[in-house]
C-alpha cells in the first residue's frame, strides 16, 4: 500500500470489553474513539484517501479482557491462538462502533497500521489478525520491529516497551514458546505475568491500580504500604527497575533487608512459615531442609525474586499477598533502608527515560530522524531536543486515565479507589511533510482534568 501524506499517531488505547467489561479502562463513555475516526474520515485529507491512522501499540487489552479464558499456570507462557481469539471476540463485541469507524475510514482509502504493543502481542497470532480484518477493514500491522519509519525515515515510531525491563520480551521479532504438550503460545513477559497474577486481583479493591503504566511504576506505590505482602511485591519490581539503563540504587540501599525481615517472621509464625517454606519446596527445591531455605533466603535476594515469580505464576492471584497480609514491614524496613529506600531510589523516572530513548534516536549517526514518536509511558509529552536543534519528540499518551509519573511518589494505594479522580487527555500527534521539514504537532480530541 502506498505512503500517505498525513500520519496520525495515537497509542495505548486498551480497549476492553465495553460497557460489560469492568475493567476496560478506555475512555468511552462518549463513544470518543469512534468519533475521532469518524471526524478524521471527514476531513478533507480524510475524504480524499490521504491519511495512515497509526495506532502505536497497546489498542487491545488483552491482558485484562477475558481473564477466565487464560488458566496456564507459567511465567513464561502467555496466550494459545485460541484463547487470543476468544479474547479478540469479547473486544469486538465490546466496541463494534470503533471497528465500523475503522472499516468506513479504511473504504474511503485511508489507511489503518496497528503495531503490536505489550499488552496485545496477541496480533501477532494469524487468527487474531484475519479476525480483526473481518471486523475493522483492511488493516495492515506492524509486528517484531523495535523502530518504524514513515517520510523515508525522517518520522520515527515504536511503542517503546523493549525499553522498559518489565515489560520487555526475550525474542520481540518471534515472541513464541513451547506451552505444555508442545502447544505454540506467546511469551509472557514479566509485566504481563504482574498483571495477569497480582494486578487484576488487586483492581478489584482498587479499581486504578491496573492505570499506574507502565507496570514497573506501581512498585513505587506498593512499597509504601504497610504490609508485607504488598511491600515484598513491590521490592521485586524495585529489582527489575534497578536494573534498568539510568536507575541507580542509593548507597544505603541493602537487598537483604526484606529478604531478612521476611525469614525472621517464617521463623515466628508458624503458619507464614508453613506456607513459604512449602513454596520453597515446591518450586525451588524439593529436598531443602528448612534451614537451607531460611539461610537461601536471606542470603540470596534473587532466590526469593525467583520463588516469588514462581508462586505469582503458579498459584491463585493474591496468594503471596494473602500468605502475608498480617505481617507488618515492621522497623527494619524503615526510611532509608530496603525496600523504601529503594522505592526512594530511582533517578530517572519513565518519561525523562524516554526522553533519553528519543534522543538517542534523533541524535544517533546516520540519523535523518526529525520526529519521534513513542508510547507506552501513558504520560503525554512535547520535547524539543537541545542537543538536536529542530527535531521533537512526541508522546501521545493514553486514552485511558492516568497518573503524572511525578505524582506517583505521592499516590498509596487507597487513592486508586476512585477512577475518576484522575485525569484523561485523548491525544493524536499529526505529521506532515513540509517545503522546510516536516510538521508536527500533538492536538487534544477531548480532555477531563480529574480531580486529584
Amino acid at each position: 500500500m502506498s505512503a500517505k501524506p498525513v500520519v496520525i499517531v495515537i497509542s495505548d488505547l486498551h480497549l476492553g470489553g465495553g460497557g460489560a467489561d469492568k475493567g476496560d479502562d478506555h475512555v468511552f463513555d462518549q463513544q470518543q474513539l469512534a468519533g475521532f475516526i469518524d471526524t478524521l474520515r471527514a476531513s478533507d485529507d480524510g475524504q480524499a484517501g490521504r491519511i495512515e491512522l497509526y495506532i502505536n501499540g497497546d489498542f487491545l487489552e488483552f491482558a485484562q479482557v477475558g481473564q477466565h479464558l487464560y488458566t496456564l499456570r507459567s511465567a513464561d507462557a502467555w496466550c494459545s491462538e485460541g484463547e487470543s481469539r476468544a479474547k479478540l471476540k469479547l473486544i469486538l463485541d465490546g466496541h463494534p462502533e470503533v471497528f465500523a469507524a475503522l472499516k468506513a475510514f479504511s473504504a474511503a482509502g485511508n489507511r489503518v497500521t496497528l503495531a503490536a504493543g505489550n499488552h496485545d502481542v496477541d496480533l501477532f497470532w494469524e487468527g487474531v489478525q484475519a479476525d480483526l480484518r473481518a471486523a475493522a477493514g483492511p488493516i495492515d500491522f506492524v509486528l517484531g520491529a523495535d523502530w518504524t519509519s514513515r517520510f523515508d525515515g525522517r518520522l520515527r515510531i515504536a511503542h517503546g516497551h523493549q525499553h522498559d525491563l518489565a515489560n520487555q520480551f526475550r525474542h520481540w521479532a518471534h515472541p513464541f514458546v513451547s506451552g505444555p504438550g508442545g502447544e505454540q503460545r506467546l511469551e509472557m513477559c514479566p509485566g504481563t505475568l504482574f498483571m495477569v497474577k497480582f494486578v487484576n486481583w488487586l483492581e478489584g479493591n482498587y479499581p486504578f491500580a491496573d492505570n499506574i503504566k507502565p507496570v514497573s511504576a506501581l512498585w513505587r506505590i506498593l512499597a509504601r504500604e504497610n504490609t508485607l505482602g504488598l511491600a515484598s511485591i513491590g521490592w521485586m519490581f524495585a529489582r527489575f527497575a534497578a536494573r534498568h539503563p539510568g536507575v541507580t540504587l542509593g548507597e544505603k540501599a541493602d537487598a537483604r533487608a526484606l529478604p531478612r525481615k521476611l525469614v525472621e517472621i517464617m521463623q515466628a509464625d508458624d503458619a507464614i512459615g508453613a506456607t513459604l517454606r512449602g513454596w520453597y519446596r515446591s518450586y525451588l527445591d524439593g529436598s531443602a531442609d528448612d534451614e537451607k531455605i531460611h539461610a537461601t533466603l536471606a542470603g540470596d535476594p534473587e532466590r526469593l525474586e525467583a520463588l516469588m515469580i514462581a508462586v505469582m505464576a503458579g498459584e491463585p492471584p493474591g496468594a503471596w499477598e494473602a500468605a502475608l497480609a498480617k505481617a507488618p514491614v515492621g522497623g527494619t524496613l524503615g526510611a532509608g533502608q530496603g525496600t523504601l529506600q529503594l522505592a526512594e531510589s530511582q533517578k530517572m523516572d519513565d518519561k525523562l527515560l524516554f526522553r533519553e530513548v528519543a534522543k538517542a534516536e534523533l541524535t544517533r549517526a546516520g540519523s535523518i530522524a526529525e520526529v519521534v514518536v513513542l508510547g507506552h509511558t501513558h504520560c503525554p509529552d512535547d520535547w524539543s531536543v537541545s542537543e538536536a536543534p529542530g527535531k521533537r519528540y512526541f508522546n501521545p499518551g493514553s486514552w485511558t486515565r492516568y497518573a503524572e509519573i511525578g505524582k506517583q511518589t505521592k499516590l498509596r494505594l487507597a487513592d486508586l479507589k476512585n477512577e475518576a479522580a484522575f485525569p484523561y487527555s485523548l491525544n493524536y500527534v499529526r505529521i506532515s511533510a513540509g517545503p522546510a521539514g516536516l510538521n508536527a504537532q500533538m492536538l487534544t480530541h477531548a480532555r477531563c482534568a480529574g480531580g486529584l
